[in-house]
């Protein structure tokens, strides 16, 4: 039992042991992922439309011909080709608003990404998780095997009674069925990231945590990354297009210019020249200056929130993970120090105990290994959530 316990230990400390790592997990995962893919292919559609109306508008071309009544009068045609142009700043805040918005984009591909990553995270955790229960179990399958047949040859010899006996061996199913139910889940979660990894099979071997360092000052470090985090950096695109909106409708606001050439000839005379236009704006663009400004405004108040909310939320998920590494801490130097599965060994060999308190109490020891492996799964889980915009 001893040897249990110093195997789970291990599983407690936060060293890869193994040879796949999680680096190289999330690597296969981003090539593979189709969800990552058609992220990708669906940003890259949304900059191209973004690109679209940069340039001015098609010119007009334009062929007359008319037929005389007379043979002196005779037929006339006409030629012109015609371009207009809107007044050159909104071209400029045209080219920003757009740059803005395929940022934007990005960092919303960036915030997609992330959550697909931290989802692999999360079952890349519980299998380590599962991997480490697993260990334990089979250790305690087997001491219940050793357990069922010692008091089957006690009762063969008188020294157990039947109760005893059935005892052992109720031990040894409920053992077996646990370590079943362990390996099932286990199957389940790795059909799971299979899944993320696009159907490919992941060869998983990890058997320890990852390194988890948390920040010592919570406010000093959402001080140093709430600018990079992609949720925040797209609301802040958004905002900054919003208010190249804004200049633009002011611009579009001006009169439009149009410019060409004429050409007309008949049976006499023929005529060639420049055309030269402008418009007048005076209804067509009314309030869309007025509507930018309030889109903006509302844009403003929607950073402000969102910057809040990430805040609160990730100083939550701060306290909970600080909260589960000092009880997985606890739990870790308890169990190295408070081990008594020998001692209790010892005394149901010399029969001061009863096998149902001699389980009772191992129940106690097995309760706290596991409890010690939730501590570090839900601490591992919240600093993975914490962390997760740091993935990419």
């Amino acid at each position: 039992m001893k040897l249990a316990a110093i195997s789970v230990l291990c599983l407690l400390s936060a060293i890869i042991t193994a040879q796949t790592s999680i680096p190289q997990l999330l690597d296969s995962i981003e090539k593979n992922n189709y969800t990552l893919k058609s992220l990708r292919a669906q940003t890259d559609a949304t900059i191209v439309g973004n690109n679209i109306g940069l340039n001015p508008a098609n010119p007009q071309v334009e062929y007359i011909y008319q037929w005389g009544d007379t043979e002196q009068i005779g037929n006339k045609q006409e030629f012109h080709v015609r371009q207009s142009f809107d007044f050159p700043t909104a071209y400029r805040y045209r080219k920003q608003m757009t740059n803005s918005l395929n940022e934007k984009a990005e960092r919303d591909y960036l915030n997609a990404y992330n959550v697909v990553m931290l989802d692999a995270q999360f079952y890349i955790l519980k299998l380590i998780y599962q991997n480490a229960m697993l260990e334990e179990y089979a250790v305690r399958l087997e001491h219940a095997k050793q357990m069922a047949e010692a008091f089957h040859i006690k009762f063969d010899e008188g020294d157990a009674n039947m109760l005893e006996r059935n005892k052992a061996d109720i031990n040894l199913l409920n053992a077996q069925n646990a370590l079943a139910r362990l390996e099932s889940e286990q199957a389940l979660l790795l059909q799971q990231l299979q899944g993320i990894n696009g159907g490919q099979i992941l060869r998983f071997s990890m058997e320890g945590w990852p390194d988890a360092i948390m920040p010592l000052d919570f406010e000093q470090w959402f001080k140093e990354n709430s600018d990079i985090i992609p949720e925040i950096q797209s609301r802040q695109k958004e905002l900054s297009a919003s208010r190249y909106n804004e200049k633009l409708s002011k611009a579009m606001s001006l009169p439009k210019l149009t410019g060409g050439y004429s050409s007309e000839s008949g049976t006499v005379d023929k005529f060639r020249g420049v055309n030269v236009g402008l418009s007048i704006p005076l209804w067509e663009n009314k309030n869309t200056v007025k509507q930018a400004k309030l889109n903006s405004i509302a844009k403003e108040n929607e950073l402000a929130d969102a910057q809040l909310q990430l805040y609160h939320g990730l100083k939550a998920l701060y306290g909970r993970a600080s909260n589960m590494q000092a009880v997985a801490t606890q739990y870790r130097n308890s169990l190295m120090a408070l081990s008594n599965t020998d001692l209790l060994l010892v005394a149901l060999e010399n029969g001061q105990i009863t096998i149902l308190e001699y389980m009772m109490e191992l129940s106690i020891y097995y309760e706290a290994i596991e409890n010690a492996l939730n501590a570090e799964l839900e601490f591992q889980l919240n600093l993975a959530q914490m962390k997760a915009f740091q993935i990419n």
